[in-house]
């Protein structure tokens, strides 16, 4: 039996470092998208996705692999049952997922896209996906007219670079817009 791939730290906000959660909660109010649901790939101890959206009126099903970012989800909505009752994290390897578990999305986040993937991740003993297929699982999870973002500055955006254009002509998506960091695709339909 094989232990699941976490990832054995966690992340504070660091607006310098890595804003796309904010970028994503600026590109929502600037959309004035309300009613939503979103998949959000990556937590953080913030949680400010979870929560800014709970304040726009959206809900968010958001996945991490940090034992430390999921207890801290467990202490913010242990203290806050209306941010209970619209973010729901849970603690897993995003690459296990298994879409029949998964409702569909008006926006995914994929963001750390590239970043996480192991040496055993697609293995027939572990039972993950690649990216690609991550990518492809996602992009049939979103809803016709809903978005699929990048994060342009990712550790994982240049190999994310290196599949995007080919998932780009055989799915069926099209670049919309930029956002500051983000790059923003919307599911045809």
């Amino acid at each position: 039996m094989l232990k699941m791939n976490t990832w054995g730290m966690k992340w504070d906000l660091h607006m310098d470092i890595c804003p796309c959660d904010a970028y994503f909660n600026d590109w929502v109010a600037a959309s004035k998208l309300t009613g939503k649901t979103f998949y959000h790939f990556g937590t953080g101890t913030h949680h400010i996705v979870g929560l800014r959206q709970a304040e726009l009126g959206n809900t968010v099903f958001a996945i991490t692999a940090s034992k430390e970012e999921y207890d801290s989800y467990v202490a913010l909505v242990a203290e806050n049952s209306l941010v209970a009752k619209s973010y729901l994290a849970y603690f897993g390897d995003i690459y296990l997922s298994n879409p029949r578990l998964l409702p569909d999305f008006d926006a995914v986040t994929m963001f750390h896209l590239c970043e996480f993937s192991h040496p055993n991740t697609a293995s027939t003993e572990y039972g993950g996906t690649t990216d690609r297929g991550l990518l492809d699982m996602m992009t049939d999870k979103t809803r016709p007219g809903g978005h699929i973002l990048f994060y342009t500055r990712s550790n994982g955006w240049q190999a994310s670079q290196t599949i995007i254009p080919t998932w780009e002509k055989e799915q069926p998506v099209e670049r919309v817009d930029d956002f500051k960091t983000l790059r923003i695709y919307r599911k045809k339909g």
